[in-house]
């Protein structure tokens, strides 16, 4: 399954996490212009390759007073996002501020902190990392992730809500969850979600039929007016006009299959991974052959993520998480082909080698690094072969999961 992650007013709901006060009532975040770049006044340019946005954010570190939307008498603002409480009142995206003053006059009104909202995105984007194989940051509160053979199809609506939680218990964030077999029916099933839930679309055709067209992503106004006159008003009558839409090419195509749920696109991630992780919190355990057991299940999920990278890691690194909060750590660097027998060996000796204590343990973290295509010819043969076999075990992993096929020492004895 693809998800499609969005979070509720964002803006209003990033400085709701540090000031408390603003929770439950109507809210808007509000934007003159960007003449502040300009002006005699320090400003801090901030690198944000990193995150959501793709150069350097000059953000005013001016001092705002209570004139800075007044303009020659004149009230000066356009609202870029209101909260839900707002939103009820008729205050949306778009309306001015002296319009939303006359519609209530004790509207608390924000100034936006683009510092604030890109770290909230950045650190967000991070989280989601460790939890979904892959992640692409869409917007600055927009991601989509990739389920598949990671979470069972079964799974996927409980899994997000669980995600959901996490997240706002971590972040203090709401956030709305879509689901579906493909990238745009996910995004357009999470304006179902709204606010702060959770839709899963599982039979397409039953679920587009009646919904107008203006509510698909990418269908602007220009082509809204465009079908209207052709008499395609819902997305049921979309799919009902495949020639029509065909007919225009490339776009077209493209249109009708994101529309129809069959485009197929990939979640993209538009950075390079410079590692991969996973990590798993438990109840206290002190078998240690039980916690070997549990390395190597982790390593079956780590080396699915490794495989459907491509890629080939030098460095292996494995922590150890005790009852008391302390922990202990361990890393090795080889040059060898990645496979998951030899993963499986790395980590199982990095586990005790990094195991000090005999004490109770609650997490385990696993990560590899330094990816590169050289490898050790010595062993280049064999690992070549078991690299090989490991292709085909991600194959079968990919279509039918990741538990699909486990190797005889992760089963409960």
């Amino acid at each position: 399954m693809k998800i499609h992650l969005d979070l509720d007013s964002f803006f209003v709901s990033a400085h709701r996490v540090f000031d408390k006060s603003l929770l439950n009532k109507p809210v808007v975040v509000v934007k003159r212009n960007d003449k502040e770049i300009f002006e005699n006044h320090k400003s801090e340019v901030l690198n944000l390759n990193r995150g959501a946005f793709t150069g350097d954010l000059i953000v005013s570190k001016k001092e705002y007073d209570k004139s800075y939307f007044l303009e020659n008498g004149k009230i000066r603002g356009i609202v870029v996002t209101s909260s839900y409480e707002a939103r009820e009142l008729g205050i949306k995206t778009g309306t001015t501020l002296k319009e939303a003053l006359e519609i209530y006059p004790k509207l608390t009104v924000l100034l936006p902190d683009y510092k604030l909202y890109h770290t909230l995105s950045y650190k967000l984007k991070e989280f989601l990392k460790v939890k979904i194989p892959f992640v692409e940051q869409f917007s600055i509160d927009e991601f989509f992730g990739d389920l598949e053979g990671w979470v069972d199809d079964r799974d996927a609506f409980l899994f997000c809500k669980d995600l959901k939680d996490e997240i706002w218990e971590k972040f203090s964030l709401p956030i709305s969850i879509g689901i579906a077999k493909s990238k745009w029916t996910a995004k357009l099933a999470t304006s179902f979600a709204k606010p702060n839930g959770v839709f899963m679309v599982e039979e397409v055709d039953e679920f587009i039929k009646d919904i107008p067209i203006e509510k698909f992503p990418g269908i602007g106004r220009r082509i809204e007016k465009r079908l209207k006159e052709r008499g395609i008003l819902t997305l049921g009558d979309v799919k009902e006009n495949r020639e029509y839409f065909y007919s225009w090419g490339k776009p077209g195509v493209e249109l009708y299959k994101r529309v129809c749920g069959i485009d197929n696109e990939e979640v993209k991630e538009r950075e390079v991974r410079k590692s991969i992780g996973i990590s798993r919190r438990f109840d206290v355990v002190y078998d240690r052959r039980e916690l070997v057991r549990r390395v190597h299940v982790l390593c079956r999920y780590l080396s699915f993520l490794v495989l459907k990278y491509k890629l080939n890691p030098t460095f292996y690194y494995l922590k150890i998480k005790y009852k008391d909060k302390t922990s202990s750590k361990a890393h090795v660097r080889i040059h060898r082909l990645f496979n998951e027998l030899l993963l499986k060996e790395i980590m199982t000796t990095l586990f005790y080698r990094a195991d000090e204590k005999e004490m109770g343990v609650i997490s385990l973290s696993l990560a590899v690094s330094k990816f590169k295509r050289e490898s050790n010819l010595f062993d280049y043969e064999k690992d070549l072969k078991l690299q090989n076999l490991n292709e085909a075990i991600f194959k079968i992993r990919s279509k039918f999961g990741v538990s699909a096929l486990m190797s005889a020492e992760e089963i409960h004895p």
